[in-house]
């Protein structure tokens, strides 16, 4: 017989790990609800580049199916550009067998042209990273600034950065002091919180990803808690005419979210 003391204890043990596995499972649920998610900006976030439609893409975090579901959201869509915004895999994971991701960026890169930053996590298996993108043929801009002609024939400046977790970020090498640039600027950098590093630069819209949203959000309000950024994700203002989009990511760490569902954005810029 056993005593009715370790009756008790073996009771609350069974209760405190059917509770785990059910949060777990739950988390588990959550992250899989992958959103394809369209963000109406005005044609002031980039004034001058006209209608302009862009799918963005972050913190994959090796998510094959994820991958694949987005490919075909994108598709359907048919942006003019497609910026995959870092962490494209995830830092414990080993990074081997990349046919998927090859065959997948080819795949985007016969969509719309497609330009990636690094993230964070890409610099731990930055070798890979880097040869699998080429082998895809989709441009890594690191620190680098290229002009985009957009579809009604305008000039996009096109700013991708370091990661600034890495201390990676080098704007003078890429980037004009505040109001020496002569085109609309759409700057990509995987952490919204470098933005405070370019506050004396020339830009108008940054692309950000990183925060995850925090993996949890509000279930009444909506709003997403995050201890990584005051920027956890959406559109924010910054110092005037700039704006930041950060987005929640494809991806996951440890594989949960609660009320924060992974999203693919695309983003439309002044209406179509």
């Amino acid at each position: 017989m056993i005593d009715s003391k370790l009756r008790k204890w073996i009771l609350a043990a069974l209760l405190l790990f059917g509770s785990y596995k059910g949060v777990e499972l739950f988390g588990n649920w959550g992250a899989a609800q992958l959103e394809c998610n369209r963000v109406q900006l005005p044609a002031e976030a980039l004034p001058g580049a006209g209608p302009l439609r862009i799918a963005l893409l972050a913190d994959l975090h090796n998510n094959r199916e994820h991958f694949a579901t987005c490919i075909d959201h994108i598709a359907a869509a048919h942006p003019d550009l497609i910026i995959i915004g870092g962490d494209f895999i995830m830092v414990d994971e080993r990074f081997k067998r990349t046919r998927w991701a090859v065959e997948g960026l080819r795949k985007l890169r016969s969509i719309a042209p497609t330009y990636a930053i690094l993230g964070n996590q890409d610099y731990e298996k930055l070798e890979q990273v880097e040869r699998v993108f080429a082998t895809a043929g989709v441009p890594i801009l690191r620190n680098q600034a290229m002009d985009w002609s957009t579809p009604t024939g305008g000039t996009l400046r096109l700013i991708g950065l370091g990661d600034w977790n890495e201390g990676d970020e080098a704007p003078a090498a890429c980037m004009r002091p505040d109001g020496q640039e002569e085109h609309p600027v759409l700057l990509l950098s995987h952490d919204p919180e470098s933005r405070w590093l370019l506050r004396h630069y020339d830009w108008d819209l940054m692309l950000s990803g990183h925060t995850h949203g925090g993996q949890i959000a509000n279930p009444i309000t909506g709003e997403c808690i995050s201890f990584r950024s005051s920027m956890p994700a959406g559109l924010f203002p910054f110092e005037g005419e700039r704006r930041v989009y950060v987005t929640r990511g494809v991806g996951s760490t440890w594989g949960m979210r609660f009320f924060c569902p992974p999203e693919l954005n695309i983003i439309e810029i002044g209406g179509r």
